[in-house]
C-alpha cells in the first residue's frame, strides 16, 4: 500500500521530494465515512454525496431524467487541486466571518475538510469578536465610524475595508499555525508550501471497500427486502423454511464456517459481514419460492457480482473489467425496478460503478478489503471480558499493553531498567518463540505452509479399510497388492479434496479439463505417501452447452463414457461447489432427489476465477439485464420518488 519516492520514474510532485527519503501511502482503504473524511468530503449525507465524483444535487435535479441517470454511472471526477482551492477559499471566508458563504460552499461543492473545520470554527469566533470590537462597539470601533456625518455608501465602504483588513490579519495568523511554524528551517517543504501529497489522490485512491460497501451495503439491503415480511408472530413460516433449507446446504468447497441458520433467522436484522458473505453464496438456492421473481433476480445479480469482487487475481484485465461493468449495471438496474428511489437514498449503491476503475488502478478488490482488520474487534471484546466495567477503557488499554510487552520480550526486544541500562530477556525466553509453533501461530508470526499438489493423507487407522484391488489399472497390478483409503488429496489450487468433493480433472488424453466427483482416494499399503503410489477414483461429468434458466448457472450431467475413472492425484485442478436442481421438503428437512443433474454454484467465492477460466466463455459471460438502460432509467425517474440525502 506504500511507494518509496526517489526512483528513476517520478511524478511532478514526487520529484520535489527525491532527496527527502519519504514513504508515501499509495491507497487509503477504510469504510466510506473515513474515506470521505480523507478526501475532504462532506460525507454520504450531503447532496453531492460521492467522494469520487460530483454526482448528485438538489431533490428536483435528481428526479429529472438527467439527474437520475447520472446516479447509475461515474460522474465528473473530483480533482485534488480544485478541492484544495475550495478549502483555501472556505478558510478565507471564515476569516471574513461569513457563515452563510461557508454553508453554501459545503452544499454546492460537497467539500468539507475535517482538519480545516477546526480552524474555520476558530476563525469564525475570532472574526466575530474583531467585528464587534472594531465595527459594532461604539467605544472601541474605528474612529471614522464615530463620525455621525459618515452615512450611506461611505459608511458601508469603511465597514467593508475594516472587514477585509481583519480578514487579511486572520489569514496571516492561521497560515502560520501551529506556533512551531517559525521554528522550521527556511527551506523546509512545509514552510515553502510545497504539496506533500507526492502523487496521492484521496478522491481516486480511496477504493470501493467491499466489506462496508457490498456486504454491509447491497447484501444487507437485499436481505432486508427479502425478510422484512417474515414475522413468525403472525404465523409466517418462511423464515423457518429458509432455515431448514440452509441447514441442509452443503458448504464443502466454499471455505466458510457452518451457516448457523437458526441464529441467522432469529437475529436477521443484526447480521454482520460473515453472515452476508455466506448468504451471498447460498441464498439464491433456498429462496426460489420464498420471494418475488424480481427479488430472486436481485439475489442472482448480487451473487454474480460478489464472485467477481472477490477474485484474488485477474488474468485478463480487459475481459474482467467488461464483465464487472455489466454485472454492476445489472445490479443497479434491478434495484431500479425494485425501488427507483433506492439509488438516490443509498450512496453505497452509487459507489459501485467506481469498482472497475479501482480494479484497473489497484487490482482485485479483495486486495484492499478491510475485512481482515475487523478481526481486531474480537480481540478488543476479549480484552474486556474480565473487566469490572467500572473503567473498561483503562482495563482494555492495560490488557493490550501487557500483550504488547509480552511480544516485545519473547521476540528479543530491549528495554531500559531502573538504572538506565538496556537489557532484554534471557536466551531461554527468547528461544521459546522460535521453538514453539503454537505461540508463533497465535502471534501471527508463522508462515502458512501449502502442501504440494498430489499430496495424500491416510485415513485414521480404523477407517483405512485395507482391501485388494478390484478395478483395472493402466498397468497390471501385482497379485496380492493391498490398498487403503485416504482422507484427502491436494489439488493444483491447494485445496484439500475429500471423497464426495467436486474437482476439475486435466488428463493428458484430453485438451480441456472435465468436472468429476471424487468417490475414493487410495494408496498402496506400506508404500511411501507419494502421488506415484496413490490413485483417485472419480465419477466424470459433462458440462451442458445450455445453462439453468432459473439460476443462470452451468449444468452438469453424468458422462456417458464411463461410470468411474482412475486418475493420478496431480491432475485435480480445483474444487467446485455444486447444488442439486430439484429438492423436496418434508417436515422442514431437505431431501435431495436421486436425479443426477447438478448446477455449478457460480456465486461461490472460493476458486471463482479458476472455475471461470475452465468453463466455456459462453457459460460464464454476463448478460445485460436491460436492453435499453437509458429508456428504463427515464421510466424509473418518472415514478413518484421520495428523495433524500445520499
Amino acid at each position: 500500500m506504500y511507494i518509496v519516492v526517489g526512483g528513476k520514474t517520478e511524478s511532478k510532485n514526487e520529484s520535489k521530494f527525491k532527496n527527502l527519503g519519504l514513504v508515501i501511502q499509495h491507497v487509503l482503504p477504510a469504510d466510506n465515512p473515513q474515506q470521505s473524511e480523507s478526501s475532504s468530503h462532506i460525507g454520504m449525507g450531503g447532496s453531492l454525496g460521492c467522494r469520487r465524483d460530483k454526482t448528485g444535487g438538489s431533490k428536483e435535479y435528481c428526479e429529472t431524467d438527467e439527474g437520475y441517470q447520472a446516479m447509475y454511472t461515474p460522474g465528473t471526477p473530483r480533482e485534488v487541486d480544485v478541492t484544495i482551492q475550495v478549502i483555501r477559499w472556505q478558510v478565507w471566508m471564515a476569516c471574513l466571518g461569513s457563515q452563510s458563504a461557508l454553508s453554501e460552499s459545503y452544499t454546492s461543492t460537497g467539500v468539507k475538510d475535517k482538519i480545516a473545520q477546526h480552524w474555520i470554527l476558530v476563525l469564525l469566533e475570532k472574526a466575530k469578536i474583531a467585528h464587534l470590537e472594531q465595527i459594532s462597539n461604539k467605544d472601541t470601533c474605528d474612529p471614522r465610524l464615530k463620525d455621525s456625518r459618515c452615512k450611506g455608501p461611505e459608511r458601508t465602504a469603511i465597514k467593508d475595508a475594516i472587514k477585509h483588513r481583519i480578514q487579511q490579519e486572520l489569514w496571516d495568523w492561521v497560515v502560520q499555525q501551529p506556533n512551531e511554524f517559525i521554528l522550521l528551517p527556511a527551506n523546509d517543504p512545509f514552510r515553502l508550501g510545497l504539496d506533500l501529497r507526492a502523487g496521492l489522490d484521496p478522491h481516486h485512491d480511496t477504493p470501493v471497500e467491499i466489506l462496508h460497501t457490498y456486504l454491509l451495503g447491497n447484501d444487507k439491503y437485499v436481505w432486508h427486502d427479502t425478510t422484512k415480511t417474515w414475522d413468525p408472530k403472525k404465523g409466517d413460516k418462511k423464515g423457518e423454511i429458509f432455515a431448514s433449507r440452509l441447514q441442509s446446504a452443503s458448504i464443502s468447497g466454499l471455505s466458510i464456517p457452518p451457516p448457523r441458520p437458526r441464529y441467522v433467522i432469529q437475529y436477521k436484522n443484526s447480521l454482520i459481514g460473515k453472515h452476508f458473505k455466506m448468504l451471498q453464496q447460498l441464498g439464491v438456492f433456498q429462496l426460489h419460492d420464498l420471494c418475488t421473481p424480481l427479488i430472486l433476480d436481485l439475489w442472482k445479480a448480487t451473487g454474480e457480482l460478489g464472485a467477481y469482487l472477490w477474485f484474488p487475481e485477474i488474468k485478463n484485465m480487459k475481459v474482467y473489467l467488461a464483465d464487472l461493468d455489466v454485472l454492476v449495471n445489472n445490479l443497479l438496474d434491478i434495484w431500479g425496478l425494485v425501488d427507483p428511489n433506492r439509488v438516490l437514498v443509498k450512496g453505497k449503491l452509487h459507489v459501485l460503478p467506481h469498482t472497475p476503475e479501482d480494479a484497473r488502478r489497484f487490482g482485485p478488490c479483495v486486495i484492499f478489503a478491510t475485512e481482515i482488520f475487523e478481526c481486531w474487534n474480537a480481540i478488543f471484546r476479549l480484552c474486556s471480558i474480565l473487566s469490572n466495567h467500572l473503567a473498561p477503557s483503562h482495563d482494555i488499554a492495560a490488557t493490550l499493553a501487557d500483550m504488547e510487552r509480552f511480544k516485545h520480550m519473547v521476540s528479543g526486544g530491549w528495554w531500559r531498567n531502573s538504572n538506565g541500562k538496556y537489557i532484554r530477556a534471557g536466551s531461554s525466553v527468547r528461544s521459546f518463540l522460535t521453538s514453539n509453533r503454537e505461540l508463533q501461530r497465535r502471534l501471527g508470526w508463522s508462515e502458512k505452509t501449502r502442501l504440494p499438489c498430489g499430496t495424500v493423507k491416510l485415513e485414521a487407522l480404523k477407517k483405512r479399510e485395507p482391501s485388494e484391488w478390484n478395478l483395472p489399472l493402466q498397468e497390471p497390478e501385482p497379485v496380492g497388492s493391498t490398498w487403503v483409503h485416504c482422507k484427502y488429496v491436494t489439488s493444483q489450487s491447494g485445496d484439500l479434496c475429500k471423497p464426495g468433493f467436486w474437482v476439475f480433472v486435466q488428463t493428458s488424453g484430453l485438451l480441456s479439463p472435465f468436472p468429476a466427483r471424487i468417490t475414493r482416494i487410495l494408496t498402496r499399503q506400506g508404500s511411501p505417501l507419494t502421488p506415484e503410489n496413490a490413485v483417485v477414483i472419480v465419477e466424470p461429468f459433462t458440462v451442458l452447452e445450455v445453462k439453468n434458466t432459473r439460476l443462470n448457472m452451468p449444468l452438469l450431467v453424468p458422462s456417458t463414457d464411463s461410470n468411474t475413472m482412475i486418475v493420478n492425484p496431480k491432475v485435480c485442478r480445483c474444487g467446485v461447489q455444486q447444488e442439486r436442481t430439484l429438492t423436496d421438503r418434508t417436515e422442514l428437512k431437505m431431501t435431495h432427489t436421486a436425479e443426477l443433474r447438478f448446477i455449478v454454484n457460480m456465486h461461490a467465492l472460493h476458486n471463482a476465477h479458476l472455475i471461470r477460466d475452465i468453463l466455456p466463455r459462453s457459460l460464464t459471460m454476463p448478460i445485460p439485464y436491460l436492453r435499453d438502460r437509458v429508456a428504463s432509467h427515464s421510466r424509473f425517474a418518472a415514478q413518484p420518488l421520495r428523495s433524500g440525502p445520499m
